[in-house]
């Protein structure tokens, strides 16, 4: 078997990054009170761009986690009552999406750094060096840093 080099490989420029997907849930009358926001986490490569039957390129944005902030009062719920909230909001499943890119890349420049994180390259950890094929070394070395931000959340 081959080996994969230097320049049969994709380099990666990971990014996570943590939008408001409030709207897009459905938050029960009674949860209101003490929802603020529900976020979305989700990792992509910068240097990776795809058209979707368009001519605007979009980012292929993989599902991490979501996350519920509550507010004041939601904060002074028991921990059951948060635990339920937590429960019914933040295991709901998501799923990847396409972005278009200059939507995203928008996003880089204003967005606080609380809701972006540059997880960069993994060349030098030679995740997948056993791995010829450019695009399925690729897609392995994303797979290993999604696995890694879903357990250290970086937000």
């Amino acid at each position: 078997m081959t080996t994969a080099t230097e320049t049969d490989r994709h380099p990666i420029d990971a990014y996570a990054v943590q939008f408001d997907e409030t709207t897009d849930y459905n938050i029960e009358p009674e949860d209101r009170p003490y929802v603020q926001r529900v976020l979305g986490a989700y990792l992509f490569d910068h240097n990776q761009r795809t058209h979707c039957c368009e001519l605007a390129p979009s980012y292929y944005l993989i599902y991490l986690f979501t996350q519920v902030e509550l507010t004041d009062a939601g904060l002074a719920l028991d921990d059951d009552a948060r635990g339920v909230l937590y429960d019914r909001y933040e295991m709901e499943p998501s799923d990847d999406r396409y972005v278009h890119c200059g939507e995203i890349d928008r996003y880089l420049e204003t967005a606080g750094r609380a809701n972006v994180f540059n997880y960069g390259d993994v060349a030098q950890h030679d995740l997948a060096d056993e791995i010829a094929d450019a695009d399925e070394r690729h897609n392995v070395e994303m797979e290993s840093i999604r696995e890694d931000l879903c357990g250290n959340y970086p937000f």
